[in-house]
C-alpha cells in the first residue's frame, strides 16, 4: 500500500466514525481501465497520483455536509475535473494548461495537480486574491497531512457538527510535510471600519461617559474641508440643490446618504447608540433633541436607545417621527412606538398608513398596528392587502408589504381577519408573487396563517391545503409542504401522507424526511412502502425517516435494505441498525462484512461493535 492509499484510508476511516453520512456520499472510485477511457482524448499524462485519488473515490456525491480536505467543499470527479479544465482555459482565465484543478471552495480557490510531469506538485489558486503558488509538493503529503490533522484532533466537529480547525495544530503538522504556503497571521489587531471620534474613545464604565457622550452627540459638525469624503459630499449636494434634482422622489436616497456622510463626521451617530448602551435616563433629553438632527443614522440611533431607555417622553415626538422624510427614520419610529405600547400611537399609525409610500415603512408601520392589535387597524390593514401596490414608489416590492400587512391581522382574532387569511391561501397568483420575491418570508407567513386558521378552527382548511399541495406549480406546493413541516398538529400527518402520492419525487422526498422529524407510527408503513420504489434517494430518505421511528416493523425493514443494489442505501441502512443496537441484526450485518463498497464496510463493523 502507498502512502497516499494509506492517507485516503485513514481519512475515509476517520469520516465514517465521526461523519459516516458525508463518508457514504463519496462516488465509488475508478478502475485504471476507466480513468484511462475517460482522459483518452486529455493531451496530458495523469501522475500516478491521481490514478490512486480517483481509483478511491471519484468525487462526493448528495447534499451531506464534510469535507475530504477541510474548507474545500468540492471534490472534483474526473470528469468534473476535466470540464472545469476546459472551461478555465476557453474563459481565458491566466490558466496553466498543466493544472488540473481536483479541490475547489465555492469556486472562489482551488487546487490544482500539475499533470504531464515527471513530479505532480500542487497549485493553490486563488484569482481574486492574486495567488498562484505551490503550497505542496505533491498530493501525498497534503492526504498525509489532513490524515494526522483528523487523527491529532487539530481539525475536529464543533456542537453544530460543522469541521473546525486549530490553527496553531495544523500549522505544526503542515510543517512536517513541507507546506510551503504562507502560514495566517496571529496578529490580535482588528479592522474598524469607523474612523476614530470623540464618541468612539468613550469608556462608558467611566463616572463622567454620560457627560462625555452628550458633549459628543452635540458637538458641531467638522468643516467639510476636514476630509476628502465630507467636502466631495458637500459640493454634490449643493449640485443638486441647486439644480434642482434634490426634490425629486428617486434622488432621495442619494440626497440621505450625503447628509449621513456631511452631517456625521464628529460621530455623532455612535454618540446617540452609546447612550442607549449607557441606560443612564439623563440621556433622554439629549436623545429627544437628536432627533431632529440632519443626518438619519443619528435620528435612527437616537430612535433606538430611546426604547433602551424606555421613558414615556419620547413617545410623542416618535410619533412626529412618522413624517420623517427617511424611510428608516419612519420605520424604525414605527418599531419604537409598538415597543412602548402607547395606545395613543395607534390613530397616527393608522394616518400615515393610508398615505406610505415606501416599502420598508409600510411594513413596520403594519408590524406596529398588528403589535397593538387594536380592532381599529383592521379595516385599513384589509385596504392594504386588497391594493395592487400603486401607493409605491417600487410596486414590484408590495409582495412584502402584503406578507407584513397578514402577520398583523393574524393577531387579530375577528371574523373580517380570518376571511383575509383564507383569501391569503386562495391567492393562488400573489401566493406565487411572493414566493418568488421572498421565499423564506413568504413560507414564514404561510406557516403564521395556517397556525392560525388551525387555532381558529376554520373548517375548510385541510381541503385548501390538500388543493394546494397537488397544485401544478412546484414552487406552491414546496412552500406549502414546508410551512406545515413545522406545524404540530396531528392532521399535518396525513397531508404529508398524501404527498408519498406525488409524482415529483422532490416533493415525496421533502415529506419522508417531514414524516421521520415528526417520529408518528401512523406513518411507518407508508414509509416501509417507500422502501421498494424504483428511485434510489426515496429509498435512501424512507431509511434515514424509518431510524427514528419506534415501531417493531422498522428493524426488519432495515435488515432487507442491507441488500439494496445501492451502496448508499446499505450503508445508511447499517448505519441506522447500529445506531438502534437490536441485536436481530447482529446475523444480516455479519454477512455485509464483505460488501464490494469500502466505506460500507467500515459501517458494519462500527454497527456491529455498538451492537454487541
Amino acid at each position: 500500500m502507498s502512502l497516499l492509499t494509506d492517507a485516503l484510508d485513514r481519512i475515509e476511516t476517520w469520516l465514517v466514525s465521526h461523519q459516516p453520512e458525508f463518508a457514504l456520499s463519496l462516488a465509488p472510485g475508478l478502475t485504471r481501465q476507466e480513468i484511462d477511457a475517460i482522459v483518452e482524448n486529455f493531451p496530458y499524462r495523469l501522475p500516478e497520483e491521481l490514478y490512486e485519488l480517483y481509483g478511491w473515490h471519484n468525487s462526493c456525491r448528495g447534499l451531506s455536509c464534510g469535507y475530504v480536505v477541510p474548507k474545500f467543499d468540492n471534490f472534483f470527479s474526473l470528469q468534473e475535473a476535466l470540464k472545469w479544465y476546459a472551461d478555465f482555459l476557453s474563459w481565458g482565465f491566466d490558466w496553466n494548461p498543466q493544472w488540473l484543478p481536483i479541490l475547489d471552495f465555492n469556486g472562489d480557490y482551488r487546487y490544482a495537480v500539475v499533470v504531464g510531469e515527471e513530479t505532480a506538485p500542487l497549485w493553490f489558486i486563488d484569482p481574486e486574491g492574486g495567488i498562484e503558488e505551490i503550497r505542496w509538493d505533491s498530493l501525498t503529503d497534503l492526504m498525509l497531512a489532513t490524515a494526522e490533522c483528523y487523527e491529532t484532533g487539530a481539525y475536529y466537529l464543533d456542537d453544530e457538527r460543522d469541521t473546525e480547525a486549530d490553527e496553531q495544530k495544523v500549522a505544526e503538522i503542515h510543517r512536517k510535510y513541507n507546506y510551503r504556503g504562507r502560514e495566517k497571521s496571529t496578529t490580535n489587531e482588528s479592522y474598524n471600519p469607523e474612523p476614530p471620534t470623540v464618541a468612539s474613545e468613550v469608556d462608558l464604565s467611566h463616572p463622567n461617559a454620560l457627560e462625555e457622550l452628550i458633549q459628543a452627540l452635540q458637538a458641531a459638525p467638522l468643516n467639510p474641508d476636514a476630509g476628502i469624503l465630507q467636502a466631495m459630499a458637500a459640493n454634490t449636494l449643493d449640485n443638486l440643490v441647486n439644480s434642482g434634482l434634490a426634490n425629486l422622489v428617486g434622488a432621495e436616497p442619494l440626497v440621505i446618504g450625503l447628509q449621513n456622510i456631511l452631517y456625521d463626521n464628529a460621530g455623532h451617530a455612535l454618540a446617540a447608540k452609546k447612550l442607549g448602551e449607557l441606560g443612564d435616563i439623563r440621556g433622554v433629553e439629549p436623545l429627544l433633541q437628536a432627533l431632529s438632527h440632519p443626518s438619519s443614522k443619528v435620528r435612527t440611533n437616537a430612535i433606538k436607545s430611546l426604547v433602551k431607555l424606555g421613558d414615556s417622553r419620547a413617545v410623542e415626538p416618535l410619533i412626529q417621527c412618522l413624517q420623517d422624510s427617511d424611510f428608516f427614520v419612519r420605520a424604525d419610529a414605527a418599531w419604537a412606538l409598538a415597543e412602548f405600547g402607547d395606545t395613543q400611537a395607534i390613530e397616527p399609525l393608522i394616518e400615515v398608513l393610508s398615505y406610505q409610500n415606501h416599502s420598508t415603512a409600510c411594513r413596520a408601520i403594519a408590524s406596529a398596528l398588528g403589535k397593538f392589535g387594536d380592532v381599529r387597524a383592521i379595516e385599513p390593514l384589509i385596504a392594504v392587502f386588497r391594493s395592487n401596490g400603486s401607493f409605491l414608489i417600487d410596486v414590484s416590492s408590495f409582495p412584502h408589504v402584503k406578507l407584513a400587512v397578514v402577520h398583523a391581522l393574524r393577531l387579530m382574532d375577528d371574523s373580517r381577519t380570518t376571511d383575509i387569511l383564507v383569501e391569503f391561501l386562495r391567492d393562488r397568483e400573489g401566493l406565487l408573487q411572493a414566493i418568488n420575491r421572498d421565499w423564506l418570508r413568504s413560507e414564514q407567513a404561510t406557516k403564521e396563517v395556517i397556525e392560525t386558521l388551525f387555532t381558529r378552527q376554520y373548517p375548510d382548511l385541510i381541503p385548501i391545503l390538500a388543493q394546494l399541495l397537488q397544485d401544478s406549480e412546484s414552487r406552491i406546493q414546496v412552500n406549502i409542504i414546508s410551512a406545515i413541516a413545522k406545524i404540530v398538529n396531528p392532521q399535518i400527518v396525513d397531508l404529508l401522507i398524501l404527498v408519498l402520492a406525488s409524482e415529483d419525487n422532490w416533493l415525496r422526498q421533502m415529506s419522508i424526511s417531514f414524516l421521520g422529524a415528526r417520529r408518528e407510527t401512523k406513518a411507518v408503513e407508508p414509509l416501509i412502502n417507500i422502501l421498494q420504489d424504483a428511485n434510489a434517494d426515496l429509498r435512501l430518505a424512507a431509511v434515514q425517516a424509518l431510524e427514528k421511528m419506534d415501531d417493531s416493523r422498522v428493524v426488519d425493514a432495515l435488515i432487507a435494505m442491507l441488500k439494496d443494489e445501492n451502496y448508499h442505501v446499505r450503508g445508511t441502512a447499517a448505519l441506522a441498525l447500529g445506531n438502534l443496537g437490536n441485536y436481530r441484526a447482529v446475523e444480516a450485518l455479519n454477512l455485509c462484512l464483505a460488501d464490494e463498497n469500502s466505506v460500507v464496510r467500515k459501517i458494519v463493523q462500527q454497527a456491529l461493535n455498538k451492537i454487541s
